[in-house]
């Protein structure tokens, strides 16, 4: 016996409908199963910790993992997880992480550009920012990561490519700094549609699988 889909969701609603710990003993008494149940609400209803019946539940298992004592079990699930060591969820459909330490603009490529008109020829949205790389964020060296959709073009400045705007280096080399020189390496900067930054996390995750399909990543 699996639990699938539509029986968990009816199990959801009966704990919904029920309220209070009563509910949701009578929906399942095994504490890994609840689990399931909880995981199987969806990000639409609030998530796993949003039915008040699951946030006691939810919160053991948070205590448990970050104590070494593992994932509990339900042998009605199909349900299954693999230990991972990110602090950051999987990039949302359509979109791919950017690598760590590039740099990756959101803009639009403005109409009539050419091609080699750097970054006069795309209309900025935000600032440029590293992928990965703020030394400053609450996990160390982990920093915000950018999750991109479609490369649009690409540009290369000297200097901070989040600074001064001006500093926009020429294909042939030469800096477009008025007054500025050409000193060190122009710092190339990748265009995308769109961007999505991913906050980090604690880096101790668990991956949960039903019948092997990825269904979320849980940081604890």
């Amino acid at each position: 016996m699996t639990i699938k889909n539509g029986s968990r969701l009816m199990l959801v609603m009966s704990v919904l409908a029920a309220g209070g710990h009563a509910g949701m003993a009578r929906a399942d008494d095994d504490y890994g199963c609840r689990i399931v149940i909880c995981l199987g609400n969806p990000s639409s209803n609030g998530g796993p910790w949003a039915p008040s019946t699951c946030g006691p539940a939810m919160d053991h298992l948070m205590d448990d993992l970050r104590h070494g004592r593992g994932w509990p079990q339900c042998k009605d699930s199909d349900m299954s997880v693999r230990q991972n060591n990110t602090p950051y969820d999987p990039c949302p459909a359509g979109t791919t992480a950017a690598a760590a330490g590039a740099w990756v603009a959101e803009e639009q490529r403005k109409a009539g550009a050419r091609p080699y008109s750097g970054m006069s020829g795309f209309a900025l949205v935000g600032t440029p920012k590293p992928s990965v790389a703020d030394l400053n964020s609450g996990y160390a060296y982990y920093g915000p990561q950018a999750c991109v959709g479609s490369q649009v073009g690409a540009y290369q400045v000297y200097g901070d490519p989040s600074g001064d705007a001006s500093a926009v280096s020429r294909r042939d080399g030469r800096s477009a700094r008025d007054g500025g020189g050409d000193d060190g390496d122009p710092v190339t900067v990748t265009v995308y549609d769109h961007i999505v930054w991913q906050q980090p996390q604690s880096p101790n995750a668990v991956d949960v699988y039903e019948a092997g399909q990825f269904q979320t990543r849980i940081h604890y």
